[in-house]
């Protein structure tokens, strides 16, 4: 009786583990063939919404670092599976480095044919565009180095496909009063374009480098902690908008990094003056009148920039010795070093600044002094 028990449960645990392992097979065939079904959609292009994109494959890269960079340009989403094609295919050895231009809904093997392609290699150009440059200094650079056309540039800067990705750009509230729209949002950096690019595509690259700058938590110049510019401004009651305006101004008007600081000073304290008629309390008047010489021929640099069959009407909206408070929008684009002085700045009773021929910078407190002071600097 004994012996016929241990058969029954020898035969009881054979017949559990059968079942174990035909679930076990069952589950990792379902697995693969979930694998399988995903990999050949990735692999057919299946659903790939269609877009363009720019990448670069750099020298001597390997295998797996294309396929990471095809997929962090969502040109394919299974990585391994795609490293198994190209292998499968004889392909992994034979990519061209370069700068490509991709569709998003390629197949694998049309993935493959453009990068062996030499031909398919886009002429690339690398663009410093430094602080303080306007949007025309952009476009007019843009064309020069023959990125893009720059009518094409202006008038996408001033359009409104870049509102419903950029939350900062649709918040522009006054956009019909700006000449660009843009002026303040294209971040200045040194950047890689090919040549022919579009105009939209180069924007986005611009206003993306913004928003990184500005909207994601760094250790930021002065603060303890890591914070957002953004979220800074807002601690101080500021929107970005009119941060972004002020170091524009600061951008065009300071001569060094420690000028910055004094200058956003003045602007800020005489912008205070608007609550009470532009009046401090030493019994200066009409200080809401910001003065700011940079504004005058706004788009234009000078007056001799100015178009001669303009010139003799030529009034700027954004001249800040016609209108009170600040120009209806930034009149160049700002760098950090701007963006932190407009943020934090030096705390002075200054209201007025002067700088002479030779650069350097003199403030006052009234008008008087500021008088004396322009005397000294030979500009009065």
């Amino acid at each position: 009786m004994k012996r016929f028990a241990k058969i029954k449960g020898s035969k009881k645990s054979q017949y559990f583990f059968r079942i174990t392992w035909i679930a076990f097979l069952c589950i990792v065939s379902a697995l693969l063939a979930r694998y399988a079904l995903i990999g050949i959609s990735d692999m057919l292009a299946i659903g790939n919404p269609a877009d363009t994109v720019m990448i670069e494959i750099p020298e001597n890269s390997s295998l797996d670092s294309i396929a990471e960079i095809l997929k962090q340009n969502k040109i394919i989403s299974q990585k391994e599976f795609f490293k198994l094609y190209a292998r499968a295919t004889k392909a992994a050895a034979s990519f061209s480095s370069g700068i490509y231009e991709m569709d998003t809904s390629m197949d694998y093997q049309a993935i493959i044919n453009h990068l062996k392609n030499q031909s398919n290699i886009k002429n690339v150009s690398e663009i410093t565009f430094t602080e303080g440059m306007s949007v025309t200094d952009y476009a007019n650079l843009l064309e020069k180095e023959h990125v893009c056309n720059k009518e094409d540039f202006l008038k996408c800067c001033n359009s409104r496909q870049f509102d419903d990705k950029y939350p900062f750009i649709k918040d522009i509230s006054n956009a019909e009063n700006r000449i660009y729209k843009l002026e303040g949002y294209l971040f200045p950096d040194t950047y890689k374009f090919y040549q022919g690019e579009n105009p939209s595509d180069i924007i986005i690259k611009l206003l993306n480098n913004y928003q990184k700058k500005v909207m994601k938590r760094a250790d930021i110049e002065g603060h303890k902690e890591k914070a957002s510019i953004k979220e800074l401004a807002e601690n101080k009651g500021m929107d970005m908008d009119t941060l972004i305006n002020i170091a524009s101004l600061i951008q065009a008007e300071a001569a060094n990094k420690e000028d910055m600081y004094k200058v956003s000073s003045v602007i800020q304290n005489r912008l205070a003056t608007l609550h009470t008629g532009g009046q401090n309390s030493l019994g200066e008047f009409s200080l809401g009148i910001l003065r700011i010489d940079s504004t005058v021929y706004y788009p234009y640099k000078n007056k001799a920039s100015v178009p001669k069959s303009i010139a003799p009407t030529f009034h700027s909206t954004y001249d800040t010795y016609n209108i009170e408070g600040l120009p209806p929008g930034p009149i160049c684009n700002p760098g950090m070093d701007a963006i932190l002085a407009a943020l934090d700045p030096e705390k002075t009773d200054y209201y007025y600044y002067c700088h002479s021929s030779s650069g350097e910078a003199v403030y006052a407190r009234t008008n008087a002094e500021h008088s004396a002071n322009l005397k000294k600097a030979g500009l009065a």
